[in-house]
């Protein structure tokens, strides 16, 4: 499924407070563009997916519009909101290589995922998507199922009660799965900039992988603004007590 789709994964059979998350609930990765009657197939009978939350901009899905099947319930959550353009965009990052320090701009990325009042308010959103999705998966991405799509994964995954290591582990897996993607990306850059450095290269490879620093900017930034995790799920997520109680009946075996 994953050669199918970019950055594919069932996050289910991690383990959490209360057992493992179900296979075949969550699923997350890239756009759904391109695919073919056997992966749509194993989608709606092997996963059994009902709602697909795509958390991209409208310029985006412009670019990439997903296949639309029949029977799925599509949502549309721009995490960046209108006035943000996205690092998924090749040409913004083509230009900016030569200027601009990636892991930098990752960090500041998803600096702004945590504290940007849109940001929070569609990931609120998000929460309340996953609450109504009682029978069967949803699956979420944004444009390379790393960024927006690594922060929704992980706090899922903190809510649940997964460990710090296993929450990780799942967010660096983009490395692996991405890495033809990558390749791909890293050279068409060269090919638009033939005069390109070698450290130059190194700094346009930051736009398209993940590193701890990314997602634990995130972190520090809600115990900066929260003091606590937790604190951040009743303030910003505005999950209560029984939410969280019902998102483990449905995410939780």
């Amino acid at each position: 499924m994953h050669k199918k789709i970019l950055n594919f994964r069932d996050i289910g059979g991690i383990q959490v407070s209360g057992g493992h998350v179900k296979p075949h609930k969550l699923l997350r990765g890239g756009p759904l563009e391109h695919l073919d009657s056997q992966t749509v197939n194993r989608l709606l009978n092997e996963y059994e997916l009902k709602t697909v939350i795509d958390l991209r901009t409208l310029d985006e899905q412009d670019r990439q519009p997903n296949d639309m099947i029949d029977g799925l319930t599509y949502v549309h959550l721009d995490i960046l909101g209108r006035r943000q353009r996205t690092t998924a965009d090749p040409m913004r990052m083509m230009n900016q290589v030569k200027s601009t320090v990636a892991h930098d701009h990752m960090c500041q990325l998803n600096n702004q995922l945590v504290r940007d009042d849109h940001a929070q308010m569609e990931y609120r959103q998000f929460f309340k998507e996953l609450l109504l999705n009682e029978e069967g998966a949803v699956y979420f991405h944004c444009s390379a199922g790393k960024d927006r799509t690594g922060f929704a994964a992980a706090q899922i995954l903190k809510i649940l009660g997964a460990s710090e290591e296993d929450i990780m582990k799942d967010y660096l897996r983009t490395n692996e799965l991405n890495k033809d993607n990558q390749q791909e990306m890293l050279e068409k850059m060269m090919e638009k900039f033939p005069d390109v450095t070698p450290e130059q290269i190194e700094n346009y490879r930051g736009y398209t992988i993940v590193d701890p620093e990314y997602i634990g900017t995130a972190f520090r930034a809600i115990e900066e603004d929260y003091g606590t995790f937790d604190t951040y799920v009743q303030e910003v997520l505005q999950l209560s007590a029984d939410d969280i109680l019902k998102l483990n009946e449905i995410y939780v075996g």
